[in-house]
């Protein structure tokens, strides 16, 4: 996946440790990389979505709701 930068690719990994517990992570390929010119393609071809803000204000009811959830209150 290449990043909204335009130039590092994003390249998902995941696992598992011996103790059961689960990670995942992404790892950055920049231009020095011996890999970068095999991925460029590829990537260029799977951008990373754009983010978008939220069109409104949060909702105080849910704002609200999800703090009392978290403890945050």
């Amino acid at each position: 996946m290449l990043s909204e930068d335009g130039v590092t690719i994003l390249l998902p990994f995941s696992g598992r440790t011996e103790e059961g517990v689960y990670y995942d992570g992404v790892s950055q390929i920049r231009p020095d990389d011996p890999r970068y010119a095999e991925l460029l393609p590829l990537a260029e071809q799977n951008p990373q979505p754009r983010r978008t803000r939220p069109s409104g204000p949060v909702d105080p009811d849910t704002a609200a709701r999800i703090q009392r959830a978290l403890g945050l209150e």
